[in-house]
């Protein structure tokens, strides 16, 4: 078969696979793997509150990664630093842990979990001691207007590493033909991207929207 022929085919492949229909067989393929993924999370939840009532605060650490970070960037824009440059801060900071959540397949997937329990372990330790000092509420209101974008599209990455372990670990030990097929790489590609954009999404609110939220209901706290 040439290879204009099979670009052909390919073609008439994805008009025929609607996006729709490919997203809801990625989701019908990856839920359990991110399912898995939220729970490694969630347990790095309990950690880093068990962390904190054991005494240790890891508020300080991040404290001082922030402001390393922060000075980065205004050297960089030459000292300038606005609002614009927050929301390019959030997907830049954030970018590296979805993409590597996904890579992380070829560490059997040992990486992607030690982001999730990780990331975990930072927001449960430091949301949690900040909540004790100035209110849970405002940790919420802090952190759920982005959170809900964020945090499933992490998921969503974590999913797609550990559903590429599980498929190579078929495909060694004989129950599936091939690593991957063209439909495979169509949804799951289009999968990833849609966790992307709310990644995305999630790094515009955080910039433009958490804190107006946050102040609006919480005036007295600002």
């Amino acid at each position: 078969m040439t290879d204009g022929s099979m670009r052909a085919r390919f073609g008439t492949f994805v008009r025929e696979y609607t996006v729709r229909e490919a997203l809801t067989d990625a989701w019908d393929e990856h839920r359990r793997y991110v399912g898995f993924a939220t729970v490694l999370f969630l347990v790095g939840v309990l950690v880093g509150i068990a962390l904190v009532l054991a005494g240790y605060d890891l508020l300080e650490l991040m404290l001082e990664l922030l402001e390393e970070d922060l000075m980065v960037d205004e050297e960089t824009m030459g000292g300038e630093r606005g609002v614009d440059l927050s929301a390019q801060f959030f997907v830049l900071n954030n970018t590296p842990p979805f993409l590597l959540s996904i890579i992380g397949a070829v560490t059997i997937g040992l990486l992607t979990a030690t982001i999730m329990v990780f990331n975990g372990v930072l927001l449960g330790n430091i949301a949690y001691a900040i909540g004790q000092e100035m209110g849970f509420g405002l940790i919420l209101a802090l952190l759920v207007p982005h959170g809900i974008f964020e945090l499933p599209a992490l998921f969503v990455a974590a999913g797609v590493g550990f559903r590429l372990v599980h498929r190579f670990a078929q495909r060694i030990f004989g129950s599936r033909e091939a690593f991957v097929t063209k439909p495979y790489l169509y949804r799951t590609g289009l999968f990833v991207l849609l966790g992307y954009l709310m990644l995305l999404l999630a790094a515009v609110i955080e910039a433009y929207v958490t804190i107006e939220v946050a102040e609006l209901l919480f005036p007295g706290e600002f």
